[in-house]
């Protein structure tokens, strides 16, 4: 039993595929906006809240 895949999703993946299309890394602003909220600021959270106990 085989499975095809059908004809627009492969035409999508093809598109995915190409190095053109998957654009840039972070750049310097990106990165410090993502340390910043995605690990610093949990962390003053949890040690704020374990300050006022």
């Amino acid at each position: 039993m085989a499975s095809e895949i059908p004809a627009e999703l492969e035409r999508r993946i093809k598109l995915l595929e190409n190095p053109a299309n998957q654009g840039e890394d972070f750049d310097g602003t990106s990165w410090f906006w993502l340390i910043a909220l995605g690990v610093a600021l949990p962390i003053v959270a949890l040690v704020t809240g374990w300050g006022l106990q």
